[in-house]
């Protein structure tokens, strides 16, 4: 009553300053000056001084009642009374910010959002403490209601007045910004996000998008790293290792593999990773500590050590940690591809073809054919031209008549495909090639060859060397398959395109010092045996003398004495043959008719009857249709 009261006086005060204000002029007035812009600021400032704003009723107690009711009533599961005395508390007390609120939030349960955002603006101009679930609320009928700008405004106000620690408005501010495709601030809001859930997958992979997106490398190399250390998830850390090997943050990546200490798969490849990017004496070093002294005892990193020893000529420890390592790399073709290669060279190496052969053919099968010339060279090696002569003529079909199918590469790739090719086709044409030589090899030093293995020696060899020419026609640049062409070439009898080529190699500096000493001595020794004038002899003796410089010491040593004692045999100067052949230690050559050979034809220009007797006799056991032998004995051949 005194609140209608009080409107009604001053209704009636109003009317009479207005009633006043419009009374008729006295005539002492009649000519009243006119107020100025100041006299009107003043008077309404004091028009305004003497307004009053209106009370509004609180019942505090009725609002209280209510309240403690809708409460009673919630607890019941009887919502639709709930939000009736929801509604009277505030209408007892529409000064509560919190009761305003209260309203709004049930508003919005009944599907009433336009109503609620009314009730929710109108509460937040009230007296009150302010929460960040105001600001939520505020926020999320902004976004139904589609304004951005009001929505993000309240968003960051609700998370900055729960510090971030409210996980639903962070979730829906989330949502909001990717509505709204702010990438930047989402990428932030996830950062936060991202530790509070434990990094469930989904929101995870989202982060990672938006930053692979944005170019972030740095920062999904972080967020892989902050995943491991939350979850201990190995993954992840394997992920950044990945990352930062990318970005080649190699010292960075080294420093979390040092940290590792199991034998777990993740283990392994990150170390294996790391390996790669050290250099030699360094990988080595790195991964025997990883395997002996930190616990990564995993097939791969051993297989690892066994190959460096391989690369570095320490051949027993290599086969010693290759073959403790293969068999436990199945199921990891890679790797044990890997060690089955390493072992096939061992093996090789000892010439142990049976099992050169074994492993050759395991690394066929797991490299999907991608090692099938390695397995023809092994069978050539180990003289099984049955089996390599059928796979290098399937291989020499495929690559020759090679095509790439049509539309499934653009013309960059189709050239670098075409490039790959055609160095397949060149190394199948010289596998193939060696492998002919090697068996007319074999039947030209058969002393019991017939006549048709001898005319298989020479069709191989013609083969070879349409081979070796077409090889030359592609590329001319490897001097190896020059060497193989200038022997080849030897051997049929072709001297002067032979001489040409080695002539050409003399002077090239791609070859091993013990290849190099090994071509000197082949092209010197063709030179003295063909024996077409004492300048070529002389010249090939020479060549035989620099070999001995470069191999005074090494395993070929009595084969270049011997060469250089038939140099001086072909000079006449038989006394310093004989004492070259003096200085070659028999029991190595017991087997080779050539040495008896020459043994026995300087011992018998020598007139030593009886010692030329002897070898000849020994070069007959090795030849028994050797024809100076026959000669010697009077014998017909």
């Amino acid at each position: 009553m005194r609140r209608v009261f009080f409107s009604w006086m001053l209704s009636l005060g109003m009317a009479a300053l207005c009633a006043c204000s419009s009374a008729p002029a006295k005539k002492a007035d009649a000519n009243p000056k006119t107020l100025t812009s100041s006299d009107s600021a003043l008077i309404q400032k004091v028009v305004e001084s003497k307004k009053e704003t209106p009370k509004v009723e609180v019942d505090l107690e009725a609002a209280h009642e209510f309240f403690f009711l809708a409460k009673n009533m919630e607890m019941r599961g009887d919502q639709r009374e709930a939000d009736f005395f929801w509604k009277q508390a505030y209408k007892a007390d529409p000064t509560s910010r919190y009761l305003g609120f209260g309203v709004a939030e049930r508003l919005v349960i009944a599907g009433e959002d336009s109503l609620a955002l009314v009730e929710a603006k109108k509460a937040s101009r009230l007296k009150g403490k302010r929460t960040a679930a105001q600001y939520a609320l505020l926020a999320r009928l902004y976004v139904k209601a589609g304004e951005a700008d009001s929505s993000r405004k309240y968003f960051v106000m609700g998370l900055d007045s729960s510090r971030y620690q409210d996980m639903a408005l962070l979730y829906d501010y989330s949502l909001f910004l990717e509505a709204a495709r702010d990438e930047k601030e989402l990428v932030r809001v996830y950062d936060i996000l991202l530790p509070k859930v434990n990094y469930i997958s989904t929101l995870f992979q989202r982060q990672l998008s938006l930053l692979l997106d944005m170019g972030k490398d740095s920062a999904v190399v972080d967020l892989f790293g902050k995943a491991h250390e939350a979850t201990g998830d190995k993954q992840m850390l394997l992920q950044k290792v990945r990352g930062l090997m990318a970005m080649k943050r190699f010292k960075e990546a080294r420093a979390v593999v040092d940290t590792l200490t199991s034998a777990k798969p993740e283990d392994e490849e990150m170390t294996i990773m790391v390996l790669s990017s050290l250099p030699g004496d360094s990988a080595y070093a790195f991964a025997r500590k990883k395997y002996f002294e930190d616990g990564v005892k995993t097939p791969a990193v051993l297989c690892f050590i066994g190959q460096y020893e391989y690369d570095i000529d320490m051949r027993d420890s290599a086969k010693v940690h290759l073959l403790q390592s293969v068999d436990k790399l199945q199921g990891q073709p890679k790797y044990a591809n890997r060690a089955y290669l390493g072992l096939v060279n061992i093996f090789a190496s000892e010439q142990n073809y049976a099992e050169a052969i074994k492993y050759a053919e395991k690394s066929d099968s797991v490299s999907n054919g991608d090692t099938r010339m390695l397995l023809a060279s092994v069978y050539a090696l180990a003289d099984k031209y049955d089996k390599a002569f059928p796979l290098l003529d399937s291989l020499m079909k495929f690559w020759e008549t090679w095509k790439p199918l049509p539309g499934v590469v653009d013309s960059v790739n189709l050239v670098q495909l075409q490039n790959e090719a055609q160095i397949k086709y060149l190394q199948v044409l010289d596998i193939y090639s060696r492998a002919l030589i090697g068996e007319a090899l074999d039947f030209e030093k058969d002393v019991r060859a017939d006549s048709a293995k001898k005319a298989r020696a020479l069709d191989n060899r013609s083969r070879a060397e349409v081979m070796l020419e077409a090889f030359f026609a592609k590329d001319s640049s490897y001097n190896r398959v020059r060497l193989s062409m200038a022997m080849n070439l030897e051997r049929l009898k072709r001297y002067d395109e032979s001489f040409r080529h080695f002539d050409f190699l003399l002077k090239q500096k791609d070859f091993s010092p013990h290849e190099f000493a090994s071509m000197l001595n082949y092209y010197g020794y063709s030179l003295i045996e063909i024996n077409r004038s004492v300048a070529e002899v002389e010249k090939g003796y020479k060549l035989v003398l620099d070999a001995l410089v470069i191999e005074k010491d090494g395993e070929a040593k009595d084969a270049y004495l011997d060469s250089k004692a038939w140099g001086l045999y072909r000079l006449g100067r038989f006394d310093e043959a004989y004492q070259a052949m003096q200085l070659i230690d028999n029991k190595k050559m017991s087997r080779d008719d050539v040495f008896w050979e020459h043994m026995a034809s300087i011992q018998e220009a020598l007139g030593l009857k009886k010692e030329a007797r002897k070898s000849y006799k020994k070069l007959l056991k090795l030849n028994p249709k050797h024809p100076a032998a026959l000669k010697f004995f009077g014998k017909k051949k």
